[in-house]
């Protein structure tokens, strides 16, 4: 490679001559192209981007460039990608192209129910918000189009959300002098490097009580990277929802995602099959489920109904799972086939069974995830979690999960500290006239009357995890600095797995202690 090629390719790559290098200052399209070059070419990447950059055959827009290089050279940028992914992408079906472009959207103003729907994707990495952190600002929640709710409903909307927020600022103002006064009194000080540390712990402590409070339209913000496939798998999802602000949503994402992956997402739109099956399915369920409670069901009729057996049920599982995961453990070293494995493990004593589990996993440091076997263990959980916790357990999408609506059907959790400091009786009166709100909306629309719901209330899930998400789930969210409506979710699904698997139970260890001050940590 001479002089004037090394100086060509310099600003785009890490090194010229190692074989293991990065690429920079690229538009994302590009990038996708030349990996894309890999499948169909002879030639080294940065032989295919010298050969594009020296011909003028590829755009180059949305490179960022040192101030000295000729922007004349590569004024063709474009075109060319977008050549090639009409052709391999969209023609042709190459689809997984496209997951070499990545795009990174920041999603500000959304509210906490569609960020949810945003957030509804395995494939993409999240940053949203924190309800326990940040204090929120009145008014600052998302209003239903004029088309979605007649004048008087509109009132009743804009009623209900004001009334929560009022609440919110109204606690917030008593609750954190007491706050202060409890943990100058309980706490270590060692524990808070600076005033502005133990001022910091003690806002924490009084956010993780009063997100009870937020309604489901309060706006949050969220920021997410993801693939130029998984984004149009996403657009797609989004502009097939039933809220008009998800489809809003969904049309701006691809508005803006478009200025960086143009040709990836251009063919994402709303879709048949996403936007009438739900209905369908409605309809169904009202026909042959008539024992179920309506959605618009007062909560408190439920409430014993709807927790009896605890708030985690193991609801599905391997009869077998041990005998399972040892032999998934043993074919991994044998070259035998499945069957003949199975046969011998199940010969085995059940000690023999167990020895060749604790080999595999007595190994594992504190933060070693345990090794893969484990994913061929499933288990299926039905939850009912308050939605404030809802938001974070939905974060774990290495798992198959299955969501109700948000409802006030289930009853609202009361934290019990908050009711310990006093506020018992405007916390409930808050849920009420919420709930008699959403009851009021619902007759019109349900999808409209979710975004008046208070994160207290509850909302039940399936999810079906495999063993190893699992050690993932419960030694994450069990920690000091977990919330503490998730720590109990995380110790409840420990349980329940060694209430039917005790010997695999043994090998996850959740921090089941009771932290008084989690958040002063």
């Amino acid at each position: 490679m001479n002089a004037d090629s090394r100086a060509l390719l310099t600003p785009y790559v890490t090194n010229l001559d190692r074989p293991v290098f990065v690429l920079r200052n690229l538009p994302e399209e590009v990038v996708a192209v030349l990996f894309a070059y890999y499948s169909r070419s002879r030639d080294d990447l940065r032989s295919n981007l010298l050969k594009l950059i020296q011909d003028r055959d590829l755009d180059m827009a949305g490179a960022v460039l040192p101030a000295d290089e000729d922007e004349a050279a590569l004024a063709q940028a474009k075109e060319k990608a977008r050549q090639f992914h009409e052709k391999w992408v969209v023609g042709y079906g190459h689809a997984s192209v496209a997951e070499h472009a990545v795009a990174h959207v920041a999603v500000e103003d959304v509210s906490i129910l569609v960020s949810k729907a945003i957030e509804d994707h395995r494939l993409a990495s999240y940053t949203e918000k924190s309800t326990r952190f940040v204090v929120f600002e009145r008014g600052r929640c998302y209003r239903p189009a004029e088309e979605e709710l007649s004048p008087a409903l509109r009132e009743e909307y804009d009623a209900a959300v004001d009334r929560l927020f009022a609440t919110y600022e109204d606690t917030y103002e008593k609750l954190m002098p007491q706050v202060v006064a409890r943990l100058e009194a309980e706490a270590d000080p060692s524990m808070f490097q600076s005033e502005t540390g133990f001022r910091a712990a003690c806002r924490a402590q009084a956010c993780d009580l009063l997100r009870y409070l937020l309604p489901a339209a309060t706006r949050t913000n969220v920021g997410l990277t993801a693939n130029a496939r998984a984004l149009e798998h996403m657009v797609t999802k989004l502009l097939s929802h039933p809220l008009a602000e998800a489809r809003a949503v969904g049309a701006a994402i691809q508005r803006e995602a478009q200025q960086v992956i143009p040709t990836l997402i251009k063919y994402a739109a709303r879709n048949d099959y996403r936007e009438q099956t739900p209905q369908a399915i409605a309809g169904l369920a009202r026909k042959l489920l008539p024992q179920a409670p309506s959605l618009t069901a007062r909560g408190q009729e439920f409430r014993s109904q709807c927790t009896s057996g605890g708030p985690v049920r193991l609801v599905e599982y391997p009869a077998d799972a041990e005998e399972r995961l040892a032999a998934a453990i043993l074919y991994e070293q044998s070259a035998l086939p499945w069957e003949r494995v199975r046969e011998w493990v199940a010969a085995l004593p059940q000690g023999e069974r167990e020895r060749v589990i604790d080999e595999y996993l007595k190994r594992r440091g504190k933060w070693d995830a345990p090794l893969r076997c484990l994913e061929h263990l499933s288990y299926t959980y039905e939850i009912l979690v308050d939605f404030g916790a809802y938001r974070d357990i939905q974060r774990h999408r290495m798992c198959t999960q299955t969501d109700q609506p948000l409802t006030v059907a289930h009853g609202f959790e009361m934290p019990t500290r908050l009711a310990e400091y006093g506020f018992a009786a405007p916390f409930e009166t808050a849920m009420e006239r919420a709930a008699a709100a959403y009851r009021k909306l619902a007759e019109q629309d349900p999808h409209v009357a979710q975004y008046v719901v208070p994160l207290a209330f509850r909302k039940r899930l399936l999810i079906t995890w495999n063993l190893r998400e699992i050690h993932h789930f419960v030694t994450l969210r069990s920690q000091r600095q977990g919330h503490f409506s998730y720590r109990r979710i995380a110790h409840e699904v420990w349980h329940e797995l060694g209430r039917v698997h005790p010997f695999l139970a043994r090998f996850i260890e959740p921090d089941t202690k009771d932290y008084e001050l989690a958040r002063s940590g």
